[in-house]
């Protein structure tokens, strides 16, 4: 008998005011414990830690140079120490990819990411260091309303005017305070989190259903939770064996299987919740059944309505606060990304787009192979703009020019 050694002669009789039942009933079936939903337990939630890295690396592969815009054409433009910091090398420890990932993964987490445009006393700009949202406060001057931004790192304190920052908003209301997926989501991460705890302590538990165990007498406290932690060592260390229960001894399973809790599908609701927060399709965070044609729209669609806001914020801010002030005012300077490159890795939608923007005479040749790294084709022939013969102008038409 497994429970021989938990049962005790020792009992002890009480009577419970109406009072002390309610309470007692009340912890037993209706409290719970409180969930963190901060950064740490956010990042350990599957869905969330895949729409982090999705939105946080997509930032980081956009490249972004400076052009101007002469006459009707618009070209690149370059500055040597910008296109390093831009193209090479944002500072001392950070590629360029590195430093916009870790300016969206700020901005994903607490709202907003800051990149601090570090300049030398000739006010050249001479490196960009993205900085740590959740060591910031922001402060307000009273007497000039003006915003300032405290920061203090391990120690190393400073504060910053807004024009020395670069911001990358997540969602913002009122274009100071920003608003993270921690903040926006916190609902969603909580029964995430406690849908994950459930499953593991179901497990814990020998995949059995907690319970009452009935005994025909009262017991004393020592007795009772000695009595619990038997059958707790019994369900975990014991688990698919038989129980043989004596003294008259019931026990009585208490909540519900998970089947009967919609355990699977509350999971995948939670990735719906997240992606809906995000705007990244649900194929792309390893759900959803649809076809191959929908998920390349979908796609797209993530580009277009979610990515692309990001990249026009940043080239906006960028534009105003990291190209030098004479070229943007007098030259017309500024800053595009280009988010062509995220086709890098599907040659089929690649070659369809190449063969669409040469077909419209949008590119020629040369200009597609050296997106393609290629090197132009010999004679000057990859120079001339193509287009189908099938395609005129209403005027040639009329004239019944071929």
């Amino acid at each position: 008998m497994i429970l021989d050694r938990a049962i005790n002669a020792s009992m002890e009789t009480r009577t419970l005011s109406q009072e002390e039942l309610g309470r007692f009933l009340k912890n037993l079936f209706l409290t719970g414990e409180d969930v963190e939903t901060g950064h740490g337990t956010a990042e350990r939630l599957s869905p969330v830690a895949a729409a982090h890295r999705i939105l946080s690396n997509s930032f980081g592969l956009i490249p972004f140079g400076t052009y101007v815009k002469d006459g009707d054409a618009r070209r690149a433009v370059h500055d040597p120490a910008l296109d390093r910091l831009l193209k090479v090398r944002a500072n001392e420890r950070m590629s360029p990819f590195l430093c916009q990932k870790l300016i969206m993964s700020n901005a994903f987490w607490h709202g907003f990411g800051a990149c601090w445009n570090r300049r030398d006393g000739a006010g050249r700009l001479v490196a960009r260091i993205p900085l740590p949202t959740e060591c910031c406060t922001i402060r307000k001057d009273r007497e000039s309303w003006h915003y300032w931004y405290d920061y203090n790192v391990d120690g190393w304190q400073r504060t910053f005017a807004p024009y020395e920052l670069s911001f990358l908003y997540f969602e913002t209301y009122d274009g100071i305070q920003g608003r993270g997926l921690l903040e926006l989501a916190r609902e969603t991460i909580a029964m995430d989190a406690m849908a994950q705890r459930y499953e593991r302590k179901f497990y814990q538990n020998g995949a059995r259903l907690s319970g009452v165990l009935e005994v025909d007498t009262d017991a004393q406290p020592a007795t009772r939770q000695k009595l619990k932690d038997e059958f707790r060592g019994y369900a975990s260390d014991d688990a698919f064996a038989v129980a043989v229960l004596d003294h008259g001894m019931k026990f009585t399973p208490l909540g519900l299987s998970q089947s009967d809790a919609q355990y699977i599908e509350s999971r995948a609701f939670t990735v719906e919740e997240i992606a809906r927060f995000t705007g990244i399709p649900k194929h792309m965070l390893q759900t959803g059944k649809e076809s191959y044609d929908s998920n390349s729209q979908q796609r797209q669609n993530y580009v277009t309505d979610t990515l692309l806001p990001y990249v026009v914020q940043w080239e906006q801010e960028d534009g105003y606060k990291a190209i030098p002030p004479d070229k943007r005012d007098k030259d017309g300077w500024y800053m595009r990304g280009n988010v062509a490159v995220l086709l890098r890795g599907d040659d089929l939608t690649r070659s369809q787009f190449y063969e669409r923007m040469i077909r419209t005479t949008v590119y020629n040749p040369d200009e597609c192979r050296a997106l393609e790294e290629k090197p132009p084709i010999p004679g000057g022939l990859g120079q001339h703009f193509l287009a189908t013969k099938n395609l005129a102008s209403l005027e040639a038409v009329l004239k019944g020019e071929k």
